[in-house]
């Protein structure tokens, strides 16, 4: 593992909605040390995991994936010069034995839970969990890694089997089958919750929460069609900045009310027709998790007029309507609904490139993240097969900078805007069949 230094820092974000956002996970950090502090339980979970669930349960979760995200932007004194804590963290992991193949987030997580002191960490860390909630989708690496915590931080661990949704479409009916079996899994995880916390399990509850998640996750959508507007009111680093209520406080009240904020501010600016930037030029999409180390990154072609205009990476997808039948049913319904194929994600890359009038595309090769890296050469080669879209990657871990290496990335980035300037000062197509 390499310790050389780069040079890594934040984005400038265009919405204040977005500058603010850090406030809201600030607050939700505080909810949860309350929480705890008034004998209340806690669970450490993950993103696919449903959020309604918890709320609906009185529990208040974190997500040690989120926590590494975390300390990747956070350092523990002001010195820039001093190492990001995720690195600090991962170090500790590898220092007992774990590999520099693994993770980041993993990595970053296992680190600060063999630290044992919880609290030594950005916004005092994650409150002690009474439970540990995982699932089996999409990312293999969570099985064995919420295993591992949940023995060594000596809780229980409920994992949820979720069949995979593996269709070319976007949206699918699934079979009856598959629904009855994520059903029985859904009640199985009420049970166990109820024996660990003492919580008793209220329908009423859930349905109230499912209705703040499907409201939140229309606004959601409604701020998607909106950032197709041109010039890009609304780019990647306000995206990923406002993503954490969404990903995370899905089925309260402070996250559609965070949503609506954003959305009549993005309403707002596409009205008046104001961009991210003055003169836009070009329009990119990146695809994968950021690098949540230098998200700086997002701003590195305004000066050439080119902006970073979506990213599909923890963005919504629609729902089935909401039905307000059995709470656990539409659950399952609705979780099983969505794709994960490699034919719907290359599919829906293709789709989001033309909505947006994408030019380019920026691919994370994530080199320790298989769901996003392994798909990376297909979409690259779909993107130039069938709209014929160049793109770039970029290789490292997602949290750790350590991996790194901003000349490569630099050299890489320019020569990727040669590309598409070339082709915009020849009067090409920015895909094909559509004109410049």
């Amino acid at each position: 593992m390499s310790e050389q230094k780069v040079k890594t820092r934040g984005s400038k974000k265009t919405l204040e909605t977005a500058r603010n956002a850090y406030n809201f996970i600030v607050e939700d950090y505080l909810q949860g040390h309350r929480h705890k502090q008034e004998g209340k339980p806690v669970v450490w979970s993950c993103a696919l995991v449903e959020k309604e669930l918890f709320y609906a349960m009185g529990l208040h979760p974190y997500y040690p994936e989120q926590f590494a995200a975390l300390c990747a932007v956070r350092r523990r004194d002001a010195d820039p010069e001093s190492e990001k804590e995720a690195v600090r963290f991962a170090r500790i992991a590898e220092q007992a034995g774990y590999s520099t193949d693994l993770c980041g987030y993993e990595r970053v997580a296992t680190g600060y839970v063999i630290n044992e002191d919880l609290s030594d960490a950005p916004l005092d860390g994650m409150a002690p969990p009474d439970m540990l909630v995982t699932t089996s989708g999409i990312c293999d690496v969570r099985l064995k890694w919420f295993e591992d915590m949940a023995q060594r931080l000596n809780v229980p661990l409920f994992t949820f089997d979720r069949p995979e949704a593996v269709f070319q479409g976007i949206m699918q009916h699934p079979k009856s089958h598959e629904v009855a079996y994520y059903k029985r899994q859904l009640g199985d995880f009420l049970a166990f919750t109820e024996e660990v916390t003492g919580n008793r399990y209220d329908q009423d509850r859930l349905n109230e929460c499912l209705d703040w998640g499907y409201k939140t996750n229309e606004l959601r959508l409604e701020v998607l069609e909106l950032r197709k507007a041109v010039p890009s009111p609304m780019g990647c680093a306000d995206g990923f900045a406002t993503m954490y209520p969404g990903m995370y406080c899905t089925g309260t009240e402070k996250a559609y009310d965070f949503y609506k904020a954003l959305r009549d501010e993005v309403k707002a600016r596409v009205e008046a027709g104001k961009g991210q930037i003055e003169n836009e030029r070009f329009r990119l999409l990146w695809y994968g998790i950021p690098l949540w180390f230098n998200m700086s990154i997002f701003n590195y072609f305004e000066e050439i007029g080119g902006v970073f205009a979506y990213e599909p990476a923890y963005n919504p997808s629609p729902w089935p309507p909401r039905e307000h039948r059995d709470p656990l049913t539409e659950i399952a319904v609705r979780t099983l609904s969505v794709g994960t194929g490699m034919g719907s994600m290359i599919q829906s890359m293709v789709d989001n490139c033309i909505n947006y009038d994408i030019t380019g595309g920026v691919l994370a090769y994530l080199l320790t993240c298989r769901p996003v890296y392994l798909p990376v050469l297909e979409i690259r080669r779909a993107l130039e097969e069938r709209l014929g879209i160049p793109s770039v990657l970029v290789e490292c871990d997602l949290v750790d900078e350590r991996t790194y290496s901003e000349g490569q990335v630099r050299t890489r980035m320019d020569a990727f805007a040669e590309q598409i300037l070339r082709k915009l000062e020849a009067g090409e197509p920015i895909q094909k069949g559509k004109a410049a």
